[in-house]
């Protein structure tokens, strides 16, 4: 056996050192770890934000009552003999001007975007709506946005991920005892 095998060997054989290079094994893999979770946080407060934002738009375009629907042929004599005899039909809901909606959520999603404070601390791009869907009594949205990674991850070149989200709203109206006016219970 030659010299530089049995140098070899007994480099091998020696354990001298052994536990500095598991800690600093450990230290790197949990390096990488909080830094993939500082990542996939924040991704996921974008989303919240996102979610938060098409929630308050759809509210927001929800109010826009269409007044010429709503009142039409309510409050006669001939609809409350109707409904007194129980032969009104469903009640489908509250109707909603949908024009007037659609430019509430457009301006509500602007309004919150343009509030550099949200946008700074969520790391969020700009909202878009890519989806607007209303039938006369209900709301839905698509949103869609860029978050931007904190910390990107240089082995995988990610610095920032598309998010989206959908939010709807059905305007009904609340249970009363309350009967064209009279109060009966």
């Amino acid at each position: 056996m030659s010299l530089l095998g049995r140098n070899l060997r007994r480099v091998i054989k020696n354990d001298r050192g052994s536990i500095s290079v598991i800690t600093i094994g450990l230290f790197i893999i949990l390096l990488s770890l909080a830094l993939i979770l500082t990542d996939i946080s924040s991704i996921y407060r974008a989303k919240r934000s996102l979610s938060l934002a098409s929630e308050a738009a759809v509210q927001y375009g929800m109010k826009n009552l269409d007044t010429e629907s709503y009142y039409s042929g309510e409050y006669n004599l001939n609809q409350l003999l109707v409904n007194s005899a129980g032969q009104a039909e469903q009640d489908p809901g509250i109707p909603i001007d949908c024009s007037a909606g659609l430019k509430d959520v457009r301006l509500l999603l602007d309004d919150w975007q343009s509030n550099s404070e949200v946008s700074r601390r969520e790391n969020v791009g700009s909202f878009l709506l890519t989806d607007f869907q209303c039938d006369g009594f209900q709301i839905y949205v698509e949103t869609s946005a860029i978050a931007r990674i904190p910390i990107p991850i240089p082995f995988i070149d990610l610095k920032e991920i598309s998010i989206n989200t959908h939010a709807g709203a059905i305007g009904e109206r609340a249970e009363t005892n309350n009967f064209y006016g009279f109060d009966i219970g």
